[in-house]
């Protein structure tokens, strides 16, 4: 059932690089048409030696182009002390200091509840705005942990962040003794409630101006893989749609395990690609093309991504309602035959803890293209044991962070800073957003201790349920799912 491999929101303030002089943007250009996308595009074990090319590339760009803000950190940010281990920051290299600031800019520690001791979390932004969120809450002494990763915009992953947490709860109340029914039940709910928004504005289509039917129907419009984890007792059940990924670590005789907890649901998974394919007979030459859902979506499951899901009277509608937006992804995809084409509905599964399992990752698929499962549990069980066995950096007291920097290039400071640095839009070619979420398990001793952690919110189930109103959506308590 679970694979194991054995190893050794808001928007963001732009950083300075947003402001390039023209000749440092054109080195830019020059490079996106020779490197390697970022797909596919890897970060070894010994460091990202191939990435550091690139990246020492780009900090000679920089420099050679007289650029003076090469490390100056980017306005408004609020730099701590507190953040790393060894070396002051005042012993910092510019560059060092610049990776740490980035790096430590969007972290935090959250007190856990029932068998999760603490959980630590991270994001680095490539897209402006970010379009990864994540949430967490508590029902009792459950704790409920989500990860998502958006696209084609914030707006579906950001409003999951707000309320999906509360659909799980209001289910695991219901559904006590059944934590995967629970979970399947809030995502099937969920994007239901989502797919109906169009009938919902027809109805108040002259009580409200376009702008808000925009901004009613942008969280179906967008889309949002997603990952979510119930940890109870001793088991944690994991829900997942798309490609976020969740990775048990275990020490076993000295020696660090990693559990897939899930599995990507794109082209390179067998399964899905028959599931596709069995679902749209006659279509089997069009539905999957370049490795994308009718040549254009990535994962073959995730919240909203409307466009793939409506049927085809809806998506005219929602071509004149969008006519006069700049919205880029509004138009019906070609070939769209037999929808839906994309699904929500989740793979779920329960995982048992035991003694030996120290902490679960979580994270977005800007993380998992630059590092493996395998590699990520070395970089946090090395954590856990205080150890530096001269693969990884550790320089972070955060263990989400110590993950993102060791992914973006680990000791070679020149190709953390210099991926770093690449401004918005260019930077989607090289790194995505990327969201990490380490949660140790309470029976274990983890890393360094930390004081003033953050509290961790209960569950509202009089917010659990999209409601739309003339003003826009907002939460109201759980009812009926919609009907499609």
């Amino acid at each position: 059932m679970f694979r194991r491999l054995a190893t050794s929101s808001a928007r963001l303030p732009p950083f300075a690089a947003a402001s390039a002089p023209r000749p440092f943007i054109s080195i830019y250009a020059r490079m996106a048409r020779t490197v390697a996308p970022r797909r596919g595009y890897s970060v070894g074990v010994a460091g990202a030696a191939a990435v550091s090319r690139l990246g020492k590339l780009v900090l000679a760009g920089a420099l050679a182009s007289g650029a003076a803000w090469a490390y100056n950190v980017y306005e408004g940010h609020e730099t701590t002390a507190v953040s790393t281990v060894g070396k002051p920051l005042e012993e910092m290299t510019p560059a060092e200091r610049y990776v740490h600031d980035r790096l430590t800019a969007n972290q935090a520690v959250y007190q856990g509840v029932g068998t999760v001791k603490e959980c630590h979390a991270a994001f680095v932004a490539s897209n402006d705005p970010l379009e990864d969120r994540h949430s967490m809450a508590t029902v009792g002494d459950k704790m409920i942990i989500n990860v998502f990763d958006g696209h084609a915009g914030w707006q579906c992953s950001d409003l999951l962040s707000k309320i999906f947490h509360n659909y799980i709860a209001r289910h695991l109340v219901t559904e006590s003794n059944n934590a995967q029914l629970a979970l399947t039940k809030a995502f099937d709910e969920y994007d239901a409630d989502l797919m109906v928004s169009p009938d919902k504005v027809r109805q108040m289509a002259n009580q409200i101006p376009l702008e808000t039917a925009h901004a009613i129907l942008m969280p179906a419009m967008a889309g949002a893989v997603l990952v979510s984890a119930v940890v109870d007792g001793d088991k944690v059940h994991v829900a997942h749609s798309g490609d976020c990924r969740a990775v048990v670590g275990r020490l076993n005789n000295g020696h660090w395990q990693a559990f897939e907890l899930t599995h990507d649901h794109d082209a390179e998974n067998p399964s899905e690609v028959q599931r596709m394919k069995s679902e749209h007979p006659g279509e089997e030459n069009s539905v999957i093309m370049r490795g994308r859902v009718l040549g254009g979506l990535q994962p073959f499951r995730s919240m909203g991504d409307a466009r793939y899901k409506w049927p085809h009277a809806k998506q005219e509608w929602i071509g004149r309602v969008f006519a006069s937006s700049p919205y880029p992804y509004k138009a019906m995809p070609r070939n769209y035959k037999t929808p839906p084409y994309v699904t929500a509905h989740p793979e779920t599964t329960t995982f048992p803890i035991t003694d030996s399992d120290y902490f679960m990752v979580l994270a977005t698929d800007g993380l998992w293209e630059r590092v493996s499962s395998a590699q990520v549990v070395d970089m946090v069980g090395e954590y856990v044991q205080q150890q530096e066995k001269g693969t990884w950096a550790h320089q972070d007291v955060n263990a989400a962070t110590h993950v993102i920097r060791n992914a973006f290039g680990a000791r070679d400071v020149d190709t953390v800073a210099s991926l770093l640095k690449i401004p918005s839009p260019l930077s989607r070619r090289y790194r995505d957003d990327i969201t990490v979420l380490v949660v140790f398990f309470k029976h274990r001793k983890v890393g360094p201790q930390f004081q003033g952690k953050a509290e961790v919110e209960g569950a509202d189930m009089g917010s659990s349920k999209i409601v739309v109103t003339p003003e826009g959506i907002r939460a109201g308590p759980g009812g009926p799912a919609a009907k499609l």
